[in-house]
């Protein structure tokens, strides 16, 4: 008689190509968990360097010691009912009894949860609030009059950060305006008013803050105090357009001692004066070309009669970086590119292709049918790139 393997198990074969298969799942799953803990130190939000961001890393770590919690348990159980309660060979199985409800289970499964979202939550609120309070009352030696702040724009794809006069007692008046590379000092409150030009952003500079959104027609405020000088690299957190990855930020944290020649003071005074004028010929041929290709219609060069063309109130969402000390910049493109001369060049020449949608492309090149040939952006080039 032949055998009826209608009713039989898996072949030999057929179950090695399932246990191949789950195993290429589990690695696949294992190596997305890995790798998604990769990424640069500049952005380790565990790796903090200011009170504000001490909160997220705190939240995380507790949160992070509940759920393991949670889970061994739950898998603890899950085991000992796998293994105890197994079909056992030769036994004949019974249904086990039937039951439907079990009040003092459904009390505790009800009870513990909630018990341990409260726990959660009354830290969760009480963090918001320190957040969201007034700078005064995040830091225990903060000085009402010794606080820097900064308007930040957010557009597609770079960010706008308006230096606000601490002489000015309504902190409206703008001392000067730069783009993506934010300098502040080191062991003083920063007061961040966060507000986007065109859609939903998020400033996020990881080891130093958590995330502000960044929306049209709204200001909120950020507030933070970096305990040590450095760069530190941020993000926009808020998916935003087809150049959203390339909208990335840079925090200078600077010195405030008077003796080091890179203190924050310095700086600031760097930034209030003007732009020098061009000193050589192939530079004064890309100033020429600056202003006859129309460039100041969107950027302001500050202390320059013929380009200083733009106050700061009058910008919009197709105004581009004040391009006043450009080339003191370690980056242009919001950290798409390093700031070299051929970098500028190469993007002077190629927007869309180093950032797609970029506005200057959209607006400028593509609306107004601008053309640049090589000649005329290397001329550009070493104008910007002089403008320290």
């Amino acid at each position: 008689m032949l055998r009826d393997h209608s009713q039989s198990g898996p072949t030999m074969i057929e179950r090695a190509k399932m246990f191949r298969d789950r195993l290429s799942v589990a690695a696949l799953v294992a190596m997305t968990t890995v790798m998604s803990g990769c990424d640069t130190p500049q952005r380790d939000m565990l790796d903090t360097v200011s009170e504000s961001a001490d909160k997220s890393a705190w939240f995380y770590y507790m949160l992070l010691s509940v759920c393991s919690v949670i889970l061994f348990i739950v898998v603890a159980w899950f085991v000992y009912s796998v293994v105890v309660f197994r079909a056992k060979d030769g036994v004949e199985q019974e249904m086990p009894p039937q039951i439907h409800g079990h009040t003092q289970m459904e009390i505790m499964w009800t009870i513990i949860p909630t018990l341990i979202i409260i726990g959660i939550t009354i830290p969760t609120i009480k963090a918001i609030f320190w957040l969201a309070s007034p700078w005064e009352a995040n830091s225990a030696d903060a000085d009402e009059n010794n606080h820097v702040v900064i308007d930040v724009m957010g557009k597609q794809w770079w960010w706008e950060y308006d230096y606000i006069s601490p002489e000015d007692p309504d902190r409206k008046e703008i001392m000067f305006s730069t783009a993506n590379e934010m300098h502040v000092p080191v062991g003083t409150m920063v007061q961040l008013r966060v507000t986007s030009a065109d859609v939903i952003h998020a400033f996020w500079v990881p080891r130093v803050s958590g995330k502000r959104d960044a929306t049209p027609g709204r200001t909120y405020p950020l507030y933070f105090k970096v305990n040590e000088p450095g760069e530190y690299i941020g993000q926009c957190a808020e998916l935003c357009g087809a150049s959203h990855a390339l909208m990335g930020i840079k925090l200078f944290a600077h010195s405030t001692d008077p003796d080091d020649p890179d203190n924050y003071d310095n700086w600031v005074a760097a930034q209030q004066k003007g732009a020098q004028p061009p000193t050589s010929t192939i530079a004064e041929r890309g100033k020429e070309l600056f202003i006859s290709k129309g460039c100041t219609a969107c950027h302001n060069i500050r202390g320059d009669a013929v380009t200083n063309a733009i106050h700061p109130r009058a910008r919009t969402r197709k105004t581009g970086p004040d391009l006043t000390h450009v080339g003191s910049r370690t980056t242009i493109g919001a950290l798409a590119m390093t700031n070299t001369r051929d970098n500028l060049k190469e993007w002077i020449l190629r927007p869309q292709e180093i950032k797609q949608g970029s506005v200057m492309y959209v607006y400028g090149y593509k609306l107004l049918g601008i053309e640049v040939n090589e000649e005329e952006a290397e001329a550009m080039a070493a104008y910007l790139f002089r403008l320290k």
